[in-house]
C-alpha cells in the first residue's frame, strides 16, 4: 500500500457518529492512509485543510457523510472544490447520497458514491486508488454517461469485525449495537440503507464498553434501531435471553469503572410492540435511566397502516402502561404533516396525547420529512395550520411536549424546493436511470 494517499473524512456534529465509523473502518485495516477528521464548520474552512493536505500526499480523498437537509452547504462546497482542488476525489456517503444517487452525482457534483453500508467498500476503494487510481468498486455508484452504475455489494458485513468508533485515538461515542430493521417503514431510511437487523455479539460490545470506560467515559449508551429487540430474529419480538445476557456483561463492565447504563434512550429507541413485563423487567434491573424514548409516530391507526408501521395505536398505549408502572417515564415519538394525514387522524392523534397526558409521558414532536430512497420520498409534507399548530402548542406550554417541529416543516419545505429544482431526484427517477450490477 503507498504511503502518499491522504483520506479526509468530512462530517457535521449530526454526522460524526459515522463519520467515526468510517474513520475506524479506514484506520484499521488501511494503515498506509494518512486520515484526516474534519468538521464541517465553515465551508472555507474545509477547503483550505483539503488544499493544505496536498503539501502531505501524492493523491487525496474526501468523503462526505451528509443527509437530505445539510445539501444547500455541501453543494457549496463541492463546488468550491472542484475549482481549487480538481485534482481531489470526492466521495459522497450517508443516507442522502445512498437515497438519490443520480442527484448526488450530477447535481452535487461527486465523483463516486459509497452505497449503503461504508466499511467494507471505503477500505477497497482506497486501496484501489492508491495502488491504480482506480475507484468504481464494489460497493459504488457512478456516472457512466447518462446512467447510474450502480455495484451493489451481496451482502452486508459483520459489526464485529469493525469498531464503530477509532478508539485509539481516544475518541469514543454511542455503541452501535444493532443495524438495520425489517419493520420498513415508509418514511425512514434504516431497512432500505442496511437490510435486515443484524447483531453485533455480546462479547465485542462489552469489549468496546471496557476500552471506552478506561478512557474516561463514565454513562455507556448505544445505537439501535430498537434496544429492547437486541439479538432477536425480526429485531421487534425481544429476545429475553439474548437481551439479559448483553445488559449483565455491560453491567460488570460498568461496575468496575463506576458506571451507569443507558438504554433505550437517546440516541436509540424502542418500539412499542416490543415492550412486556419480561422486557421491560429486564431493562429496569440494569439500566440506570429511568426515562425512554418509544417510537409511535401516530395515534392514528389509519396514519399507522399507512406507514407500515407493523404496530398499533393500542400497542402504545400498553407499552405506556407498562413502562409507567414499572417506574419509567415515556418520550413518545409523534410525526405530523404526512400528505394523507386527514384531520381526523390529527384528531385521533389528538385524543391520544390527552388520554395519555396526565401520566409520565412527555411527547416529542416532529414534521414529516421526504427521505430519498424511501416510498415517500416523492411525497411533499403538508403545512400544519393556524389552529393545529395551537393545539399542539398547547402541550408545550404545559410542558407535556417538546422538538423541532417547526424546525422541521421549513426543513420539509426546503426538500420539496431542491426536488422540483432536480437538485434531488425522486425515487422513480432514480430507477429509470439506475443500472444494478451486483458484486
Amino acid at each position: 500500500m503507498s504511503s502518499d494517499l491522504c483520506f479526509s473524512i468530512v462530517f457535521d456534529k449530526d454526522n460524526r457518529y459515522s463519520a467515526n465509523a468510517i474513520m475506524a473502518a479506514v484506520e484499521q485495516y488501511n494503515t498506509g492512509v494518512k486520515v484526516f477528521r474534519i468538521p464541517l464548520y465553515r465551508v472555507l474552512d474545509v477547503v483550505q485543510t483539503i488544499l493544505d493536505m496536498q503539501k502531505m500526499c501524492r493523491k487525496i480523498v474526501a468523503g462526505f457523510s451528509f443527509m437530505t437537509p445539510q445539501i444547500p452547504y455541501i453543494a457549496d462546497l463541492i463546488r468550491l472544490l472542484k475549482i481549487y482542488a480538481p485534482n481531489v476525489l470526492l466521495v459522497a456517503g450517508g443516507p442522502h447520497a445512498t437515497g438519490d444517487p443520480l442527484g448526488t452525482l450530477k447535481k452535487l457534483g461527486f465523483d463516486v458514491i459509497v452505497y449503503g453500508e461504508g466499511e467494507e467498500t471505503i477500505i477497497e476503494l482506497l486501496r484501489h486508488y492508491a495502488e491504480s487510481s482506480e475507484y468504481r468498486v464494489c460497493g459504488t455508484a457512478y456516472l457512466d454517461g447518462d446512467r447510474v452504475i450502480l455495484r451493489k455489494r451481496s451482502r452486508y458485513i459483520d459489526l464485529d469485525l469493525y469498531p464503530p468508533f477509532p478508539y485509539w485515538r481516544n475518541i469514543v461515542n454511542p455503541i452501535e449495537i444493532m443495524r438495520g430493521c425489517s419493520s420498513a417503514c415508509h418514511f425512514c431510511q434504516v431497512t432500505y440503507s442496511f437490510g435486515l437487523p443484524r447483531y453485533r455479539s455480546v462479547e465485542k460490545v462489552a469489549e468496546l464498553a471496557r476500552v471506552s470506560m478506561e478512557r474516561g467515559l463514565r454513562d455507556l449508551r448505544f445505537i439501535a434501531p430498537n434496544s429492547l429487540g437486541y439479538g432477536s430474529r425480526d429485531g421487534v419480538k425481544p429476545n429475553l435471553d439474548a437481551l439479559y445476557v448483553l445488559l449483565h456483561s455491560l453491567s460488570k463492565v460498568a461496575k468496575n469503572f463506576n458506571g451507569r447504563i443507558f438504554f433505550g434512550t437517546f440516541p436509540s429507541e424502542i418500539r412499542p410492540d416490543s415492550v412486556n413485563m419480561d422486557s421491560v423487567r429486564i431493562l429496569r434491573f440494569f439500566a440506570h435511566n429511568r426515562r425512554v424514548i418509544v417510537g409511535a409516530q401516530s395515534g392514528s391507526n389509519n396514519v399507522l397502516k399507512v406507514l407500515h408501521r407493523g404496530h398499533t395505536v393500542e400497542d402504545v398505549e400498553n407499552a405506556i402502561d407498562v413502562l409507567t408502572q414499572s417506574g419509567f417515564s415515556v418520550d413518545i415519538d409523534l410525526i405530523f404533516g404526512f400528505p394523507f394525514e386527514t384531520s381526523d387522524d390529527f384528531e385521533e392523534t389528538v385524543k391520544f396525547m390527552n388520554r395519555n397526558v396526565d401520566k409520565n409521558v412527555r411527547f416529542h414532536l416532529h414534521t414529516f420529512i421526504p427521505l430519498p430512497g424511501t416510498p415517500l420520498s416523492d411525497a411533499n409534507s403538508t403545512t400544519l395550520d393556524s389552529w393545529k399548530k395551537a393545539v399542539l402548542a398547547k402541550f408545550v406550554g404545559m410542558g407535556k411536549a417538546y422538538g423541532y417541529w417547526i424546525e422541521q416543516e421549513r426543513l420539509a419545505m426546503m426538500i420539496s424546493e431542491l426536488r422540483r429544482k432536480k437538485f434531488i431526484y425522486s425515487f422513480s427517477e432514480n430507477l429509470k436511470i439506475l443500472k444494478i450490477s451486483p458484486c
